[in-house]
């Protein structure tokens, strides 16, 4: 439900969502964002980010072809610190380690992170921290952090068949029964 000095909008592949009328920015993302600036003047932001400016995905991708939906805002908190509040949405092409054939991994990531946390409160929250650059901070290099640790370790097709190299699911593994290495021993003992 909207409330006062909000407008409902629709972009691409996001669902609809509200956003605070005065702060909102949309289109082409700045690389860096003055972090006091941005918490003060509570600006929301949403674009896009290409995956070729990502070099460190970029290398364990296939394609590095795509586009990344992101929304993110700065935010004052009760820890006396900022927080990054974002959200990505993102198609990605990686090999498939059972056929090695490019499979599409469709990505979808929130994130809250504390900036400038002092270490006792990363300890104690629940939290991930990161921490600016002379009060800024490099969004891509966030983007680009979530969208690694959201990679599959091992990336497969749900289907099972696509190895058509290996055995069928029908096609049992050959377990032959072995005569026990002892049962020699077993011969030679006797009995009183």
């Amino acid at each position: 439900m909207k409330t006062a000095g909000e407008h409902l909008i629709s972009i691409d592949k996001f669902a609809a969502i509200h956003v605070k009328s005065p702060g909102f920015m949309q289109g082409k993302l700045k690389r860096h964002y003055q972090i006091q600036k941005e918490v003060s003047r509570g600006d929301y932001f949403q674009g896009v980010i290409e995956l070729r400016a990502l070099l460190r995905l970029a290398g364990k991708l296939e394609s590095d072809q795509g586009k990344i939906m992101v929304e993110f805002e700065f935010t004052a908190s009760d820890y006396d610190c900022p927080i990054l509040n974002g959200r990505l949405e993102t198609s990605l092409t990686v090999e498939c380690q059972r056929c090695l054939k490019s499979m599409d991994v469709a990505m979808k990531s929130e994130f809250k992170l504390l900036i400038d946390a002092p270490d006792e409160l990363a300890h104690e929250s629940s939290l991930d921290t990161i921490y600016s650059d002379n009060g800024a901070i490099d969004i891509f290099e966030v983007v680009e952090e979530e969208l690694i640790l959201g990679l599959p370790l091992v990336a497969m097709h749900d289907d099972i068949s696509c190895d058509e190299y290996g055995r069928s699911q029908d096609e049992t593994p050959d377990i032959s029964v072995k005569e026990n290495p002892f049962s020699v021993l077993k011969k030679l003992k006797t009995t009183d």
